[in-house]
């Protein structure tokens, strides 16, 4: 037995749902037709012809029901054969009239053959085949009326050239049908791919709904048990812990969400900048090693021999790539231990490096492994706690190794544990040699970080419309000998700056009156002490091109809200040490 194709399936569906829809109206349409034709034909002819296409639309209406439900092939043979004998009964008529003796019944029969090309071209070309099953018995018939026509007065020369061009049409009509199945066909997939997005939006919507909700129950429960007097420093220091890792939590699947809309969108590219790689990979690897040891695991980093001192590579998306397999590690090992060994392998002026992400958890079923990079997908063990997340990392992460040159495998044993390898090529470049100077103000620059109160500036000027954003700035900078002062947007931030002079600017991004962008230009244009003020973006815009973006625009530091003590204060001492080197060379 003969097996449809899923295309022609669709085209043989799209057909039928066409054809029974236009049903009510074509058999009106030849009702209308044969009633008029009686003027001139027969009333037994008419009769006849008009019980046997009654009798052909009734076959014809049982299987536009039977394709409904399911496209077979012996369906597809009936709608075919019905149609193709329809057409043949309906030509009856127009020819009829044809071969009357008089102008006007010519005319009309040719008028009704035309009608009915229009409509195979129009409304039966959803299916290829089917329209040219119904296209031609109208040709032919057409072609009998041109030729009858011309006999009595034409030239077999003229009959031929008329017969050329009755080809021509038949041929440019064939044409048009292909044309608008093909359009059909493009607007079908584009239809299901439509739907196809829609549905993995409304997938992704429940999934984030889900995950959001996770650590957001826990920050709306502390934040509402935080008032309690009766509660002891340890209940007290649980709280807050809970309260800042549910907000890491929900900071890591904004990120996951906002890296995989630039991954869809095609945004994504390279940023390629001269560092180290060990001192990358260190830092991306060492942020996991209290988490791991609170868990009671050991937890290591070795490096292998071939390893360049100095590189070109993305140092963000490898760190962001091995940070999230360290961090499955972590989270899916409950005891044992966690290696990270990375290895290079260099070919003349490039390396391939290779991180080994190694631990003694609850390992990946063999079924579940081929859909492990899928987006949303997540490994499931009945009989191991859940872990919350996206089911984005991994599938961003390999986008992003392969953006590299490079590829994640994995290996694993249920109740094992697991061992992803990562790889990623590189650019070998000569190591830049330190100076002095830079390792001075680099050792100043470390003893001042254990300070709090010690950020290298007198005052700020924190610029931002939400209080509550202003409030977490001013109270990370309490313990600091800084004077802050405060606007709700950029126009209020340029009278402050022309009244007194400050020593840096936290500036916010989105805000009315006058955006953050704006007020950078205007800063600029005004010149003079007030286009010298340094200014940090302190900005929800989270994206690496709007770092780029506010850095080009003349701010010499940018952090992503939600914000980090730490990295305020690192940002704060870095960008004021710059300025103060500026201002020292001038």
């Amino acid at each position: 037995m003969l097996n449809l194709s899923p295309d022609l399936k669709a085209a043989v569906a799209a057909q039928n749902q066409l054809v029974r829809e236009d049903m009510p109206s074509r058999f009106a349409s030849i009702t209308v037709v044969s009633f008029l034709s009686l003027y001139y034909l027969p009333f037994q002819t008419v009769c006849l012809i008009y019980l046997c296409i009654a009798i052909i639309e009734l076959i014809g209406l049982y299987v536009y029901n039977k394709l409904k439900r399911e496209v077979t092939l012996s369906g597809v043979v009936i709608l075919s054969l019905s149609a193709f004998v329809g057409i043949l009964f309906f030509n009856a008529i127009p020819i009829l009239l044809f071969l009357q003796p008089d102008a006007f019944p010519k005319l009309a029969g040719s008028m009704l053959l035309v009608i009915a090309l229009n409509h195979c071209v129009v409304a039966r070309a959803e299916w290829m085949v089917f329209g040219l099953i119904t296209a031609l018995p109208i040709i032919c018939a057409v072609g009998f009326m041109i030729v009858s026509f011309l006999y009595s007065f034409a030239s077999p020369v003229e009959i031929g050239i008329a017969v050329v061009i009755l080809v021509l049409g038949a041929g440019y009509v064939a044409h048009s049908m292909r044309s608008l199945n093909q359009m059909t066909d493009r607007l079908r997939h584009a239809l299901s791919a439509a739907e196809a997005g829609s549905r993995a939006k409304s997938r992704f919507l429940a999934a984030m709904s889900h995950e959001i909700r996770t650590p957001l129950n826990a920050i709306c429960g502390m934040a509402e048990l935080i008032d309690e007097e009766d509660t002891d420093p340890k209940t007290q220091q649980e709280r807050s812990l809970l309260l800042r890792q549910s907000a890491q939590a929900l900071t890591g699947i904004l990120n996951d969400v906002l890296d995989h809309a630039k991954v869809e969108s095609g945004h994504i590219e390279a940023n390629l900048t001269a560092a180290s790689p060990r001192v990358e990979i260190t830092s991306a690897v060492e942020m996991f090693r209290a988490p791991a040891r609170a868990k009671g695991l050991q937890f290591s980093l070795s490096f292998g021999e071939g390893l360049p001192g100095y590189a070109e590579f993305d140092a963000l998306r490898l760190r962001q790539v091995i940070g999230n397999l360290v961090s499955n590690a972590v989270k899916f090992t409950e005891s044992g231990h966690i290696k990270v060994h990375v290895t290079a392998q260099q070919d003349q002026d490039h390396a391939i490096l290779t991180v080994q992400v190694s631990d003694t958890g609850r390992g990946i079923a063999a079924n579940q492994l081929p859909h492990l990079f899928t987006e949303f997908y997540r490994a499931v063990d009945k009989n191991a706690p859940t872990v919350p997340g996206t089911g984005l990392g991994l599938s961003i992460a390999r986008r992003f190794a392969r953006m590299m040159g490079g590829d994640i495998s994995v290996r694993s044993v249920l109740k094992k544990g697991s061992c992803f390898s990562f790889t990623s090529q590189v650019k070998v470049l000569e190591e830049p040699k330190a100076t002095a100077e830079f390792s001075d103000n680099q050792s100043t620059t470390e003893g001042a970080q254990e300070l709090d109160h010690d950020l290298g500036i007198k005052t700020i000027l924190l610029v931002d419309d939400t209080q509550s954003n202003r409030m977490v700035v001013r109270s990370f900078l309490k313990k600091s000998n800084v004077e802050i002062i405060e606007a709700e947007d950029g126009a209020k931030a340029l009278k402050c700056l022309e009244q007194r002079p400050v020593d840096l600017v936290l500036l916010d991004m989105k805000m009315p009156i006058m955006d953050g962008e704006e007020t950078l230009l205007e800063m600029a244009r005004r010149g003079g002490r007030i286009a010298a003020t340094p200014v940090v973006m302190l900005t929800a815009n989270a994206a690496t091109e709007d770092r780029q973006r506010f850095l080009a625009l003349g701010a010499l530091g940018y952090i992503a809200k939600p914000v980090k003590k730490s990295v305020l204060l690192s940002e704060i001492r870095s960008v004021s040490a710059s300025s103060r080197a500026a201002k020292t060379s001038q």
